[in-house]
């Protein structure tokens, strides 16, 4: 009987973990802005576009003189992550805290964290 109910448990957990994964990949899809205040002035502002393409989500970002195409995340503890080079490889981390997507940019100047404010889009008549 116990180990019934702790089995009916752990699938409930993997249940919700299942759905949180999906969850972050639903809320990071569409148009945003980053701007990563520690970063130098080249780097510390983005136009960013996320969508799902066949399960995994994709970025294109272009700031300063970076223009990112097609960057693959993994998903991963119910974080995105995705390994780029920009003159040196940086590790981009994308989570959810508090109901907002956030990030960090893991640098050789160390981890820095990045605010994503979603773009709206402006309807057209």
């Amino acid at each position: 009987m116990y180990v019934l109910l702790a089995g009916l448990c752990l699938m409930c957990i993997a249940v919700m973990n299942v759905n949180a994964a999906d969850d972050i990949k639903k809320k990071v899809i569409g148009k945003w802005e980053i701007t990563i205040p520690d970063a130098p002035d080249e780097y510390n502002q983005f136009d960013v576009e996320i969508k799902e393409v066949e399960g995994v989500i994709i970025m294109n970002f272009k700031g300063g003189d970076i223009d990112i195409k097609e960057q693959k995340f993994t998903l991963k503890d119910g974080k995105l992550t995705s390994n780029l080079y920009v003159g040196e490889n940086v590790q981009i981390v994308l989570f959810e805290e508090k109901g907002d997507i956030k990030g960090t940019a893991d640098t050789s100047m160390g981890k820095l964290p990045f605010v994503m404010k979603k773009k709206v889009e402006k309807k057209t008549k």
